[in-house]
Order: C-alpha cells, then sequence, then structure tokens
C-alpha cells in the first residue's frame, strides 16, 4: 500500500524528538563529549546567532514565544470544541508542536545540562564541608562586605549593565570562554508583577538566547542577577554554578557598588547556611548594623510583593523542571552556591 506524503511529513517532529532522547541518554553518560562536541563547540554558534537576532529588538521573543503557544492552544481548543476541527487532528498537531519544542529546547541549549561541572571546567578543588572551614569563609565574607560598606560614604546606584560586561570580559580566561559569545542585551521580564508575586528575580529564555531580570528588582539585586542570568547564557545550567558566576563576576568587578552587591548576596546565603552553628550569633553580631540594614529593605521589599500560593507552586514546577533535566537536587540546588564559592576562596587563600 503507497504511504502518502502528508502522512510522512507529520512524522517528522516524532523523528527528531527519537533522535533528540537518543542524544540525551548519550550524553548524559558522556560529559567530557558534551563539553567538547556541544557546550564549546556548537552552542556557542547557536548563541551567536540566536542573539543577533533577539538583541534587535528591546521586547521579549521568548515571552512573545510562550504567549503565542498558549494562545494557539486555546484556539484549538475553540475550534474543537465548535467542531471545526476533529479531536484526532487536534490532538495530533498539539503532539507535534510539544514535540517540536522539546527537540528546539535541547538544541538551542539544553544539551548543557550534560555537560562537566564547573568543579571540572575551572579546575576547582573540592573543600571538605566541615564547620571550621565554613566559619572562616563566612568570617571572610563579612570582613569583605564591612570594608566595603565603610569606604563608601553613599553607594552609586547601578544603573545598566556595561559594568558586567566588562566583568565578563576579563573573567573570560579563568572562566574558559570565548567573550562575548553572541551579543547581550538584558530585557525586563514582561510580566514582572506576576514574577514578583513568585519572587523570581530573572530568568534566561533559550529559544532567543535572551537574559530576563523583572523590572521590581532593588539596587542590590539588579547587578547579580544581571550577572546569574547573563551565565546561562554560556551554557551554565546549574542554578548553584550560576549562583557563583554572578558572585564571581560582582566581586571581581571594578565597581564598587558591584563587588558590595555580590558579597552582599554572599552574606545572605551565608548567614541562611550557619543554622546550626554554635556561634552563629556571634558571628552575625560582626556584620555592621548598616548592611544589616540594606537585607532588611531588601527582604522586606520581596516579602511585600510574595504571594505565598503562587510562589509554592512556581517552586513546584522548579523544582520539578530542575529534576527533569539532570539537576537531581531540585531547587535545593541554588544553596549549592555556598560550597563553591568556600572553594573558590579556600583555592585562592591556597
Amino acid at each position: 500500500m503507497r504511504i502518502k506524503l502528508p502522512h510522512i511529513k507529520s512524522l517528522i517532529p516524532f523523528i527528531f524528538l527519537l533522535l533528540t532522547v537518543v542524544l540525551q541518554l548519550f550524553l548524559k553518560n558522556n560529559a567530557q563529549l558534551t563539553e567538547k562536541y556541544y557546550s564549546t563547540g556548537l552552542y556557542p554558534l547557536v548563541a551567536q546567532l540566536l542573539s543577533s537576532a533577539s538583541v534587535l529588538l528591546p521586547f521579549s521573543l521568548g515571552d512573545l514565544f510562550y504567549v503565542t503557544l498558549i494562545l494557539t492552544f486555546f484556539l484549538g481548543l475553540g475550534l474543537l470544541i465548535s467542531r471545526k476541527i476533529r479531536l484526532g487532528r487536534f490532538l495530533l498537531k498539539f503532539i507535534q508542536t510539544i514535540a517540536v519544542v522539546y527537540v528546539l529546547f535541547y538544541w538551542l541549549w539544553g544539551f548543557n545540562y550534560y555537560r562537566q561541572s564547573a568543579h571540572e571546567r575551572l579546575q576547582l578543588s573540592r573543600s571538605t564541608p566541615n564547620d571550621s572551614t565554613f566559619i572562616r569563609n563566612f568570617n571572610h565574607v563579612i570582613e569583605k562586605v564591612n570594608l566595603l560598606y565603610s569606604h563608601q560614604t553613599k553607594f552609586k546606584p547601578f544603573e545598566n549593565d556595561s559594568l558586567i560586561e566588562a566583568s565578563y570580559k576579563n573573567m573570560s580566561a579563568y572562566l574558559d570562554f570565548a567573550y562575548p559569545m553572541g551579543q547581550s542585551r538584558m530585557k525586563h521580564i514582561t510580566f514582572s508583577d506576576f514574577f514578583a508575586k513568585a519572587t523570581i528575580l530573572g530568568y534566561y529564555g533559550p529559544f532567543f538566547n535572551e537574559t530576563h531580570i523583572n523590572k521590581h528588582l532593588t539596587v542590590w539585586d539588579i547587578p547579580v542577577v544581571c550577572a546569574h542570568e547573563k551565565s546561562h547564557r554560556l551554557g551554565v545550567t546549574s542554578e548553584a554554578e550560576a549562583g557563583f558566576y554572578g558572585w564571581l563576576i560582582c566581586v571581581n568587578s571594578k565597581d564598587s557598588f558591584t563587588q558590595y552587591a555580590g558579597w552582599l548576596y554572599a552574606l545572605d546565603y551565608f548567614i541562611y547556611q550557619s543554622r546550626g552553628i554554635v556561634n552563629r550569633k556571634e558571628l552575625i553580631e560582626k556584620i555592621k548594623p548598616q548592611v544589616l540594614d540594606d537585607m532588611r529593605v531588601r527582604n522586606k521589599h520581596w516579602r511585600t510583593w510574595r504571594n505565598a500560593k503562587i510562589d509554592k507552586a512556581a517552586s513546584k514546577i522548579n523544582d520539578a523542571y530542575l529534576k527533569s533535566n539532570n539537576i537531581q537536587k531540585g531547587i535545593d540546588d541554588y544553596n549549592g552556591v555556598v560550597q563553591l564559592i568556600v572553594d573558590y576562596l579556600e583555592q585562592e587563600a591556597g
């Protein structure tokens, strides 16, 4: 029996889907090959191509893409209810669309989930976790943030991302990437109000190589979130690693406020991770009152925006997404930034 051409065409998305899944299974157990052929081979070319288009527009192409997908789904649902299309055709188109989006996600960025870890890429030794190592570095973070605040009579608010770009350029040799790996243009999240309620400060759009920040960020958030999201453009997928990159880029900036924002970010994590440390109270008492005031203002700002139900739902979705993409700790991966900072500081001190 002769197969009609339209039937063959309808199978194309599923053929690519099968190839993508097979490649995922292979790359998951071959991080070195992922690093060599995708993360530092194909992906930089993809990033340059996509960013050359997205940088031309001030609004988010990714957000427009997501909205279009949602509207198309409801349009198809309306046609189905009005019986203008059959259920079989609706389901076929729906599954085909999911397959295409899935394939694009991994080829345009997602295969980076299977690359080598930051410890391997940066030749960063893993320190043995213990209280004395943690406390020593906690003291170092406190000294840095106190010192930076003391040397400033009035911090200059962060105005643009040129300082972050300059720091990435200066750190490109250590981070082992060819700067700038495409063009960068920070964009505001289209639905910033909603995302603020979920305490989502920024995100990376893989389909158009776009970095987004929430328009409600405080002045202390902006440098770190910008640096964090830009790291995803480099193929960094782990949130702990992205947080580490965000901190590293800020504290190595030539701008004192950007440095302060970076150390303040680290301090927040160290305070959280110090629960259970015997002399935690004494350590926190070493922090300058003005620094603590900045942290209180920032935390109050996000508590005002936070909607518990939306935040909880968003956290569950993000946790499931991360776990499905080779990040075993899920949302807890964010807390791994402290280990990376400690390892870096220990190596620098050693």
